[in-house]
């Protein structure tokens, strides 16, 4: 894929984002197709690349409690396995970023 991206005329850093978006959405197809554990069990994705397996955990319980409604199922749902990732994640960066801005730069 970087490849093809590469030779569309896109800088590295580009293709590199272009990469990224496409595993993100190609993932999130596989998912709603019921089609991506299979694939994950096959070629240990999730696992080899972090970023598909944080957009199944996202898209899974949004496919799964869809019959509830798209507010209460789909959109309540969406983040119940992936939102504490996300809020720690960032509350760890933030306090990491602070501890080093003032404590580590020279």
């Amino acid at each position: 894929m970087f490849y093809f991206c590469e030779r569309s005329g896109l800088d590295d850093k580009t293709s590199a984002a272009c990469v990224c978006i496409s595993l993100i959405v190609l993932t999130g197809i596989l998912t709603g197709f019921g089609v991506f554990d299979t694939v994950a069990k096959f070629a240990g994705a999730g696992t080899m690349v972090p970023i598909t397996g944080f957009a199944n955990a996202v898209v899974s319980p949004a496919v799964e409690f869809q019959t509830e409604g798209r507010i209460t199922g789909t959109a309540v749902r969406m983040f119940t396995i992936a939102g504490p990732v996300i809020v720690y994640g960032c509350t760890a960066a933030s306090l990491y970023g602070f501890i080093y801005y003032f404590f580590c730069r020279g």
